[in-house]
């Protein structure tokens, strides 16, 4: 065990954030990248598209040519927001969990099992959204947003790693918040505000910057956050590793049966198919074809054919008797 699972204030939650990272620093930044590297991309492309334009007037580019452009870079970032952003937290969020409990941590299997949890993630961030956007139509809604989007900080951990659905989501990440408001809050924006001042500095450095300072304060504000709501199980639960681990092995087991009924699942989907072959074999024999006949119509060599002949009749005399 790589770590002590127990109460964290401000600074142990900031000094084990970048202790995580600093010792799982390619691993975490790659988990990250994977996803962050492609929209950014799309959106440097997209200034540079921009900037290209920019001498040209607008009467002379055509309406057209513009949607051309940011119709499919705004379908690109919808996706990634909507289905790659929660897959990627999730990853993340697992692979600072396993910390605690493997010396290694790694992105396949954290992927892996980010997208086990992802359509809960996904309705829970939507719910989420959905509820902040309706309350922040009105100025009179500000305050609310505020209130409930700290209630709400911890529902992707809820749904990746309790397995809770979206609606449980966020009445957990609630329950876990609940007295602790004001601290969470503060934590939250302490650790935002260092994420933005890596980031800030990072980008200033030419063409790779912005992608490398976006990298890693989106990595930095989820290991701080993960932590923290740790911290919270542990003061208001008593979380420890001992749980922690039952957790794990819980997850493996579950894993591993959900892979067992998915072989069997394809082996039964493969005898399935094998059978329906068998049979327009069996039939196209019976009707008098020959065996090179036999050996086009189901792209066998002559050997094969043979072979299969002798399987299906052990197979006929196995059922006469």
């Amino acid at each position: 065990m790589t770590s002590i699972l127990g109460p964290r204030g401000l600074g142990d939650i900031l000094g084990e954030t970048f202790t995580i990272y600093k010792r799982n620093f390619l691993k975490l930044f790659v988990i990250v990248a994977i996803v962050e590297v492609a929209p950014l991309g799309i959106l440097l492309f997209a200034v540079f598209c921009f900037r290209a334009l920019a001498p040209i007037p607008p009467a002379e580019i055509g309406i057209g040519r513009l949607l051309t452009l940011l119709i499919p870079i705004g379908i690109v970032l919808l996706v990634f927001l909507i289905v790659v952003w929660p897959l990627m937290q999730g990853a993340l969020i697992h692979a600072v969990s396993e910390q605690y409990l493997r010396k290694t941590i790694g992105i396949g299997r954290a992927y892996r099992f980010a997208w086990r949890n992802l359509g809960a993630g996904i309705r829970a961030m939507f719910l989420a959204v959905l509820a902040l956007v309706g309350m922040s139509i009105t100025i009179i809604g500000i305050p609310f947003v505020i209130y409930f989007g700290v209630r709400w900080t911890f529902i992707l951990q809820a749904v990746s790693l309790e397995h809770v659905g979206a609606k449980a989501a966020l009445s957990r990440s609630s329950a876990l918040v609940k007295g602790n408001w004001w601290r969470v809050l503060g934590i939250v924006l302490v650790v935002g505000i260092l994420a933005a001042v890596v980031s800030a500095i990072l980008a200033q450095i030419p063409v790779v910057g912005g992608i490398i300072g976006g990298t890693l304060s989106t990595t930095i504000v989820i290991i701080g956050a993960t932590l923290l709501y740790y911290d919270l199980r542990v003061r208001k639960e008593g979380y420890n590793l001992d749980i922690l681990a039952l957790d794990a092995l819980s997850e493996e087991l579950h894993i591993e049966q959900e892979e067992k009924v998915q072989d069997l699942e394809l082996d039964l989907e493969l005898e399935k198919e094998q059978k329906k072959r068998d049979n327009a074999f069996l039939k196209c024999w019976r009707k008098g074809m020959s065996d090179e006949e036999l050996a086009r119509k189901f792209n066998l060599k002559i050997e094969g054919v043979k072979a299969l002949k002798e399987r299906l009749i052990g197979f006929e005399k196995k059922r006469n008797h």
